[in-house]
């Protein structure tokens, strides 16, 4: 009997381009029979249709053994040329390919790497490709929003969504006073949670539009517009200051964090929530998938508690976590929370809220990471 070990392994768990433009190193092991045939498919993050979510694929015939193969990719024009692959330094042509002129890229690419045996698929991975572009970000948005691609018809995310907001009204009741800055606000969770908060509350975002909008429709809260990561306020001018889900479209969470601690005043409360990089689902795959698509860094447990609040000046005096992927299931390469796929069904929202509770008391593995931070007096 024939023995087949197949295997392509990127260098890095993540691909980032600059300029649209930048380079990876595979290692790929071929043992098996000489017609195997490595390809390397890109698709959006999600959703994957075809054609007009995917950028294209690229098939080679590496020959048997072990490789290392180094790519180039230049996305300033999708077409034959965006990949480019070379073995000891030499440019290897694919044996076949394919390209969408007209995919619009997206912040996240989903890179499959696969291994062929004529029609059969023997092997599969993927890694990440990340474009740090404003361009590229500002038309995503336009395009989500346009056909308000974030409000899926199953349950998971509206019951994750309730429960959230329920832990957040506690923790503003109990930590927040005086003047507080909603930064990245969107709708601005405060009005969803409640009319009133015996706290003054100013909310700011990007697109004017909206925020002209929630000034007539929520007139309790002072509306503004800005960038959150370069804050127009004059510094130590807050008392509190909530960050919900916004460190993760950052790509230098850092420069953020500086800026939140700017503006609060000495032993000023940060109220942060942001999806964890190192949830139970990325632990059990070893990888980092992010939890949406224009997620251009995610962080861990221990780098937001332990590393970057305590850097920007922060002392964490509570760390919490919301829903924890106990109900994993194999879709025959990598396992996925059941809950958040075939199972996002209103016949399991009983088991939902309760691994969303058992997340709160085992944050380091959970979905989502929920911190209170004082800034040092």
């Amino acid at each position: 009997m024939t023995r087949l070990r197949v295997e392509v392994r990127p260098r890095s768990r993540q691909i980032r381009l600059e300029g649209l433009r930048g380079r990876a190193t595979f290692d790929v092991v071929l043992d098996g029979p000489p017609e195997l045939l490595v390809c390397f498919d890109v698709y959006a993050f999600q959703p994957q249709v075809h054609p007009e979510n995917h950028l294209g694929w690229w098939r080679y015939d590496l020959g048997p053994g072990r490789h290392v193969v180094e790519v180039d990719l230049d996305f300033n024009r999708i077409g034959d040329e965006s990949f480019i692959a070379r073995l000891g330094g030499r440019t290897v042509a694919p044996e076949n390919r394919w390209t969408n002129p007209d995919y619009r890229l997206d912040p996240l690419q989903d890179c499959r790497l696969a291994v062929w045996a004529g029609d059969e698929l023997l092997y599969l991975k993927r890694v990440l490709i990340k474009i740090d572009d404003r361009r590229v970000l500002q038309d995503f948005y336009e395009r989500h929003f346009r056909s308000e691609g974030y409000r899926p018809p199953q349950p998971f995310l509206d019951l994750l969504h309730k429960f959230k907001l329920g832990k957040l009204e506690r923790w503003f009741r109990r930590y927040f006073r005086g003047r507080v800055l909603d930064v990245g606000c969107g709708l601005s969770l405060f009005s969803e949670i409640r009319p009133d908060w015996p706290f003054r509350i100013v909310a700011g975002d990007l697109v004017y539009g909206r925020m002209k909008q929630r000034k007539t429709e929520v007139p309790g809260i002072d509306w503004t517009v800005f960038d959150a990561g370069r804050l127009p306020f004059r510094g130590e001018s807050f008392d509190g200051l909530f960050a919900g889900e916004i460190l993760e479209h950052l790509p230098e969470p850092e420069r953020a964090l500086a800026e939140w601690n700017r503006v609060l005043k000495p032993g000023g409360i940060l109220i942060v929530t942001t999806p964890n990089r190192g949830r139970r689902v990325n632990r059990i795959n070893d990888e980092d998938w992010p939890f949406s698509p224009d997620h251009l860094r995610e962080l861990s447990f221990e780098e937001l508690n332990g590393e970057l609040l305590p850097s920007a000046g922060f002392k964490p005096v509570r760390r919490k976590g919301i829903h924890l992927e106990l109900w994993t299931k194999s879709n025959g390469w990598w396992r996925e929370d059941h809950l958040q796929r075939a199972g996002n069904t209103t016949a399991h929202g009983r088991r939902m809220k309760l691994f969303y509770r058992l997340g709160y008391l085992f944050p380091r593995r959970a979905l989502i990471l929920m911190t209170v931070a004082r800034k040092a007096r």
